[in-house]
């Protein structure tokens, strides 16, 4: 869009400028790509290529230019992240990281600012241009960020190295798959690394979208570190006001994803044994209940039910409904270095084969 009363005054200028005799200049350069407006005594408006800057060409004269402010106000002008995108990160992907790059910029940042006012024998000239310095502040560290997810810390309070652990050398790993009967979802949006516009993060796990109520079961041995049985809701109010916070701080803060966003979760230490080097953690979010004999410090056994599926955590749970049930899992591995999740920083072509070999149903 565009700041309305400034052009509007520039354009009543350019009327009243046109009543009388012009100086006799050209404005500079040619619009390339025509866009609205018609030849003769109809303002004209065209855009350049990559749409960063705009020219209205108002003939003395002319009677119909709010068509102009008609077609300025009503485009958002979030088609021209399009070209940074396009090519550069996975096109299943582009639209969620296109929704976090439009929630980063600041007020007003696709809004065309005049930058040129001149007057022509037969017509005035508005040139006008979005500030692409700005712009690009935004879009380029926010396409790096998902591009190469693994020089990303999953948890900024704590020193991370950049060098998650290499998929190839858990190939010999072998889990149960949390829900009897589903399968790793196919869809990138569902998997690791996938970007969460809605709080400006990284999803960190899988996805499985399965019925409300759904038995959840542990995916090895292991023993409960967190299992939150007197887990309250929270409102939706609140939820907005911590994805706020999101906002301002452009990621997830940690114990707004730990405390809030995963719900009602459960916590299992499989120690170091499934991955050596590596202490692993495996997080079941979102549930709807959490069956009695789980507690603090209590083991489990491979295929034992720890409780069932929900949506907690979600909006849609804060607004008291059961739409979007679905088991958030994660696998997280930690050593000496840092924390990292499994599958960090992996391209999809490499991630979903190795997550459909990594399970199992018995």
């Amino acid at each position: 869009m565009i700041r309305l009363p400034y052009l509007y005054s520039l354009v009543l200028l350019a009327l009243f400028t046109g009543c009388s005799t012009p100086p006799d200049s050209s404005p500079s350069g040619s619009p390339k790509t025509p866009s609205f407006g018609t030849t003769g005594n109809v303002s004209i408006l065209t855009f350049s290529e990559d749409k960063f800057s705009a020219t209205v060409t108002i003939p003395h004269g002319s009677q119909s230019i709010d068509p102009i402010f008609t077609k300025l106000m009503a485009d958002d002008n979030s088609d021209v992240l399009d070209q940074y995108l396009d090519g550069t990160v996975n096109e299943n992907i582009a639209p969620e990281i296109k929704d976090v790059i439009i929630a980063s910029l600041p007020d007003g940042a696709l809004d065309y600012r005049v930058t040129e006012f001149t007057t022509a024998p037969s017509s005035s000239i508005l040139q006008l241009a979005l500030d692409r310095s700005l712009i690009e502040a935004i879009v380029l560290p926010i396409i790096k960020k998902y591009t190469y997810p693994g020089a990303v810390p999953i948890l900024p309070l704590f020193s991370v190295s950049t060098t998650p652990p290499i998929l190839n050398d858990l190939k010999r790993l072998k889990l149960l798959i949390p829900c009897e009967n589903v399968s790793v979802p196919k869809q990138q949006l569902l998997l690791p690394n996938a970007p969460r516009a809605y709080r400006h993060g990284t999803h960190r796990g899988i996805d499985f979208y399965v019925n409300w109520g759904t038995p959840v079961r542990a995916v090895a041995d292991g023993v409960i570190t967190r299992a939150e049985h007197d887990y309250k809701e929270m409102s939706a109010d609140f939820r907005l006001d911590v994805l706020g916070d999101a906002k301002i701080l452009g990621r997830t803060p940690s114990d707004v994803f730990e405390h809030l966003l995963l719900g009602q979760a459960v916590y299992i230490d499989h120690g170091f044994d499934l991955v050596p080097g590596y202490r692993v953690v495996t997080i079941y979010a979102h549930m709807s209940h959490i069956n009695s004999s789980i507690t603090v410090g209590s083991t489990v056994r491979r295929g034992e039910v720890i409780g069932q599926s929900g949506n907690t955590g979600t909006k849609d749970s804060t607004l008291k409904k059961k739409t979007g049930a679905h088991l958030h899992w994660e696998m997280i591995l930690q050593n000496k270095g840092g924390e990292y999740y499994l599958g960090q920083g992996e391209q999809y072509e490499v991630l979903y084969p190795f997550l459909t070999n990594l399970f199992t149903n018995r």
